[in-house]
């Protein structure tokens, strides 16, 4: 028989399930949360965002993040494919308090650090433990669980579904979704020993090369460690008719700048693949069940919002989760309709300033180091996660994003003359390889 044993079952233990947990917990749900793998393992998404520590402040976990040990990240560097134009952002430098820093993590070890933090907030947390299949009921849902102890059946008011991007769990609200932005795109990546890190704080930056078919990250994820990643489009991969790693090294080849800084790297894992990004359900709330973070949707990696719109997506469903059940009831149409525009408002600034960034254009707007019209401190403020768009911001961001439709039709800003061939291989001031 089917007992009441808690009041939502949070599916996914990454940092939107954690966070979810946390937040219910405020609200003194019972919360159960089930995690389909065993921690810790290996998860991409390495490089936080500023704007997502106001979440982590707000379930109680950032002391237990700043003590962790993991690399300052002060700002985040764009570089052109040939070494010809660089832009730095400070995060400092944004119109927004409080964004000074954020982290580079190794995900293993930051995610354990969250969900062993919902724990510790009361949730129970059952590993290795996956919903085979949800069944909604007059007052809630019904899951069937497979754990290390055998099959079992939970029923609870409220489900949160947190599960990411891959997951065996499908429904019709998940298969219904908007019409992607992009094309399909996909990255091939592993971890790295001896690539060039500038010195002092600046060495914590996220690097970015961008690529004639996408671009490149490099995140340094402590002391001897870079996480490398190529992401290019399927098309491009396919018609290359290459293994993923030759691919790989292909493209490190035909950059200048990447041949410079990867000059005496080593791979230090087997290079792996991900795939398929940029999708977003059309619905994100349904009455007694909530999507949250890449479960509900997802564009590109490029400015590191995945973790962020995870955190910030899980904190607004749980919140949004305690209210109702305190009133007894389920979420109203209402609520169901401003929790997706919520989400999908936060992750369309995102949207707009990646469809910037993979515009030949607009990506030359914007490298270009003094934007006029004091428009630098506003686009610095939403490359450090900051998408609430207030005045100050809303005004600069449509300018800028004014100025890069422009751009196709009247050079406002100059494309630099590429860099001579022999020159971005040669080592620059400060750095030095690690």
């Amino acid at each position: 028989m089917d007992t009441v044993e808690y009041d939502l079952l949070v599916i996914g233990g990454g940092p939107a399930g954690s966070c979810a947990a946390a937040t219910a917990r405020q609200h003194g749900l019972r919360t159960l949360v089930v995690e389909k793998c065993a921690f810790p393992r290996f998860r991409l998404g390495e490089s936080l965002l500023p704007a997502g520590n106001r979440v982590l402040q707000q379930i109680g976990v950032w002391p237990k993040v700043e003590a962790a040990g993991f690399v300052p990240k002060y700002g985040a560097e764009f570089h052109r494919s040939d070494g010809s134009g660089e832009k730095k952002v400070v995060f400092s430098r944004s119109l927004i308090p409080g964004l000074d820093r954020a982290f580079q993590v190794e995900r293993a070890k930051f995610d354990s650090l969250l969900l062993e933090h919902a724990r510790e907030c009361g949730a129970e947390v059952r590993m290795e433990t996956a919903v085979t299949s949800l069944e909604a009921t007059a007052d809630g849902h019904r899951a069937n669980l497979v754990g290390p102890a055998g099959a079992s059946t939970v029923r609870v008011p409220w489900v949160i579904d947190a599960t990411g991007r891959e997951s065996a769990l499908t429904s019709e609200q998940k298969r219904t979704l908007d019409p992607s932005p992009f094309p399909k795109r996909m990255a091939i990546y592993s971890h790295f020993h001896g690539v060039a890190r500038a010195a002092g704080p600046e060495g914590g930056n996220i690097l970015v090369v961008r690529l004639e078919h996408g671009w490149c990250w490099l995140i340094p994820i402590d002391a001897e460690r870079t996480s490398v990643g190529i992401v290019t489009s399927v098309q491009a991969f396919r018609a290359a008719g290459a293994s993923p790693q030759v691919y790989f090294e292909g493209a490190v080849a035909g950059s200048p700048k990447l041949r410079q800084l990867l000059r005496r790297a080593v791979p230090v894992l087997g290079f792996q693949v991900t795939s398929d990004y940029s999708y977003f359900r059309r619905d994100l709330a349904q009455e007694r069940l909530v999507l949250v973070g890449d479960a509900a949707g997802f564009f590109d990696p490029i400015f590191s919002s995945g973790v962020y719109l995870a955190l910030s997506s899980a904190r607004l469903a749980a919140e949004l989760v305690g209210r109702a059940h305190a009133a007894g009831r389920p979420l109203t149409a209402r609520e169901q309709r401003r929790y997706t525009r919520a989400v999908k408002r936060h992750a369309g600034v995102f949207q707009r300033l990646i469809a910037a960034f993979y515009d030949d254009d607009a990506f030359d707007v914007f490298m270009c180091e003094e934007i006029p019209w004091d428009l630098k401190p506003g686009l610095t403020s939403i490359v450090a996660g900051h998408a609430d768009l207030t005045w100050p911001l809303w005004w600069r961001y449509n300018v800028f994003l004014t100025v890069c439709r422009l751009q196709r039709y009247w050079k406002i800003v100059k494309r630099p003359v590429p860099a001579a061939e022999n020159s971005a291989d040669q080592a620059l001031p400060g750095q030095a390889a690690h």
